[in-house]
């Protein structure tokens, strides 16, 4: 197959691909509206080109990826979306949409490579294509890895003096909830973000355990869920929640203890590698250098008969 109709393929390809993305998409309403003589508005001119072009091309190819994707994938996104935080303005659609985009996008690269220079395509430039398709539907998923695992560590930080805070508020006379108030309204972090969604929940009607339920569903964060478990089961049993509150702040503490020194038990073996690496090289050659000149030319010396 010569290049001229291979690059013709390509074209037509990704013209229909293009077109059944861009293709109106009729409601049953909307056709009825049509049939008695009603016509849907007009879209907006004067709105951004990203809301006029893109994001219904993106719409689109996120309902081909959730009508094609078994139900699981759907749910386990939209579960992580939710333990990142602070992305409401991307919804499982949205998140869906791009990872299709870019698995379908960056194989095109060497492609449009290949017809610009009129090069002839060749088995690397495919087996790069496929990578390039399986970094880009990846990429979107370790990025959201690394928000979801430093949102969980900035609360597991947070949780100590926290409940610190929330035990003083709480054998002051306060409720749970206020002490949850008055926490969120002291510090600002990803741990107080969260209470001040369980409380507007709690406030719209969902009860305290389901509220709460819900935090430890969506922080993730074992620390966290060990707590709300202890109040659930103190709530049940009627036992004080204050002391129970004094029994879990003490432990976090000393879990927040633990971990440090966890951490600074594993310096020296994380310092081994720059140390043999960029280090000891320098220190050697600073060492043994003089002394290497010197043999070298006590041997040439030997060897010519010159001093």
């Amino acid at each position: 197959m010569s290049d001229l109709a291979l690059s013709g393929i390509i074209f037509v390809t990704v013209t229909l691909i293009v077109w059944a993305l861009l293709r109106p998409n009729e409601s049953v309403i909307v056709t009825r509206l049509r049939i008695y003589g009603r016509q849907r508005p007009e879209r907006d001119l004067a709105a951004p080109l990203f809301e006029r072009v893109v994001l219904p091309i993106l719409n689109r190819l996120a309902r081909i990826v959730l009508h094609i994707s078994p139900k699981m994938i759907e749910e386990s996104t939209r579960k992580r979306l939710s333990q990142a935080g602070g992305l409401e303005r991307l919804d499982v659609n949205t998140f869906l949409a791009i990872k299709a985009g870019l698995m379908l996008g960056l194989p095109l690269l060497p492609l449009l490579g290949s017809i610009l220079s009129s090069r002839s395509f060749d088995l690397r430039q495919v087996v790069m294509g496929v990578a390039l398709g399986f970094l880009g539907w990846r990429l979107p998923d370790l990025w959201l890895t690394r928000r979801i695992s430093a949102r969980q560590k900035a609360i597991e930080r947070a949780l100590p003096d926290a409940l610190d805070l929330i035990v003083v508020t709480v054998e002051a006379g306060h409720s749970l909830e206020g002490a949850l108030a008055t926490v969120t309204q002291r510090l600002k972090n990803p741990l107080t973000e969260e209470f001040g969604r369980t409380l507007h929940e709690i406030a719209l009607g969902k009860s305290r355990r389901e509220a709460l339920h819900a935090l430890t569903q969506r922080a993730g964060v074992p620390d966290l869920q060990a707590f709300i478990a202890a109040i659930l089961q103190a709530e049940q049993l009627g036992i004080g929640i204050g002391q129970v509150l004094r029994v879990q702040a003490e432990a976090m503490r000393v879990r927040r203890k633990q971990r440090a020194e966890e951490t600074a038990a594993k310096v020296p073996v994380k310092m081994l590698g720059p140390l043999v690496g960029f280090i000891f090289p320098a220190l050697v050659l600073v060492v043994l250098g003089p002394t290497a000149i010197h043999i070298i030319n006590f041997f040439h010396t030997q060897k010519t008969g010159i001093p």
